[in-house]
């Protein structure tokens, strides 16, 4: 039974998503696309409710952001966001990319994950996108939590340099992270560098390249 109705959700989410394509930006589908968003991407818990934060100096985290509220930050300065979503054809996603190109905002995709671990060049990426980015930048996933927290992270270790427990900080339950759900994957994963850390003195950096395998921290974090 949950299961017929599990899929029957999801050719419903992925014709609405197909209905959207491609994107014009009509009136229509604007319409059809803020709909898609409220209803299916829970717009309607982020009405109120931003889970927004400052990182760091013109640095800031916040959960998928609407277009009233990216028109806003971009009056209050913000040149780049940076999408841990990734791009997609989900109505959330088209809304935010067209605003960003009708504001002049920058905005990069570059997902991360949630509940498994990325692979080592796509942490080090995000390192060189943070370090040839126009600031001030606005750093969000879906609910800022998760991809959000972990990204806050990687920018205090790789860009400026922040003692591990501070940086840490910022994936926490402050901003809804819960460590023991399937994201803990990303605590063990901070874990276990600062144990290495503690061990030997290496960085963050270094760390990723040359120590760490998600593979391997899978199966250790199931196991």
């Amino acid at each position: 039974m949950f299961k017929k109705l599990k899929t029957r959700f999801e050719e419903f989410d992925l014709n609405w998503r197909k209905s959207l394509e491609p994107w014009d930006g009509t009136e229509a589908q604007v319409i059809s696309a803020e709909r898609h968003a409220f209803w299916i991407d829970h717009e309607f818990l982020r009405y109120l409710y931003h889970n927004m934060a400052e990182v760091a100096p013109g640095v800031y985290r916040a959960n998928q952001p609407s277009p009233n509220r990216i028109l806003k930050w971009s009056e209050l300065g913000i040149k780049t966001i940076i999408n841990l979503r990734g791009s997609s054809n989900q109505g959330s996603y088209l809304l935010e990319s067209q605003i960003c190109r009708d504001l002049g905002i920058n905005l990069v995709d570059h997902p991360l994950y949630a509940t498994r671990l990325a692979e080592p060049e796509e942490l080090l990426s995000l390192a060189k996108i943070f370090q040839n980015i126009e600031y001030p930048i606005l750093l969000h996933c879906k609910s800022g939590a998760d991809r959000a927290g972990l990204a806050s992270v990687l920018y205090h270790l790789m860009i400026l340099n922040t003692p591990f427990p501070i940086a840490r900080k910022h994936l926490s339950f402050r901003y809804l992270h819960i460590k023991l759900a399937r994201s803990g994957i990303l605590d063990y994963m901070l874990d276990t560098f600062e144990q290495d850390s503690k061990k030997t003195g290496i960085n963050f950096r270094s760390w990723l390249e040359t120590c760490y395998n998600p593979n391997e921290l899978t199966l250790k974090f199931r196991g």
